[in-house]
């Protein structure tokens, strides 16, 4: 299978309700059932952390291709596209230990300079938000109901699910269950970005956010 076809396939299964929660469910019993062979794949810097960190990195540079190749930067779908790739690169950070790639200085430094750039891609996008807050405000409805933001809003629900085993809420639990648990949810969740990322967002891109005078 080429890369257009495969691009193809994953962009028509996030079209599909059923297909997207079916293949999060599948990976998350997948992770689940490989554990059970291999149980270190959800320790530090192994399997499933690499895994949901290609996924986050996937998702974020859909968004951001997406985002560039908006002819009408004045869209929603421009701001969509573009605030989430600025959201999920900040994930992608938070999921990278990069100053643990190596005992090098220069990883250090990397980790703090990529920081400053999220910092500054984000103040940036305030800034190109500001002015279209209210337009953005006006067309919530719209926004809420489409397909991209309402699988984005479930996986960050399913981030949110991993919480509780992170910081140990299950009195009880045994600290493997917890951590599995948390990077399983994480591992569904990102997968979930990852195919909202490819969804139809034909709908956003008639929705103007310029103001009158332009």
């Amino acid at each position: 299978m080429n890369f257009t076809s495969t691009r193809e396939a994953l962009t028509s299964l996030s079209r599909s309700s059923a297909g997207v929660a079916s293949a999060v469910l599948l990976s998350m019993l997948a992770a689940i059932a490989l554990w059970t062979v291999f149980p270190d794949i959800d320790d530090e810097n192994h399997l499933l952390e690499w895994l949901q960190a290609l996924l986050l990195a996937l998702a974020c540079t859909v968004h951001g291709v997406r985002a560039w190749q908006e002819a009408d930067r004045q869209s929603l779908r421009f701001l969509m596209h573009a605030g989430l790739c600025a959201l999920l690169f900040g994930f992608l950070l938070r999921e990278l230990d990069i100053n643990q790639f190596g005992t090098a200085p220069a990883w250090a430094q990397l980790e703090k300079t990529l920081r400053v750039v999220e910092l500054l891609i984000l103040v940036r996008l305030l800034i190109f938000f500001a002015p279209r807050a209210r337009k953005v405000f006006a067309v919530a409805p719209q926004l809420f109901s489409m397909h991209i933001t309402i699988l984005t809003a479930i996986g960050g629900l399913l981030m949110l699910a991993g919480w509780p085993f992170d910081k140990k809420v299950f009195h009880g639990m045994p600290d493997a269950y917890a951590l599995l648990g948390e990077e399983v949810c994480e591992l569904g969740a990102y997968l979930l970005l990852f195919l909202a990322s490819l969804s139809d967002t034909t709908a956003a891109a008639r929705i103007s956010l310029a103001s009158k005078k332009n």
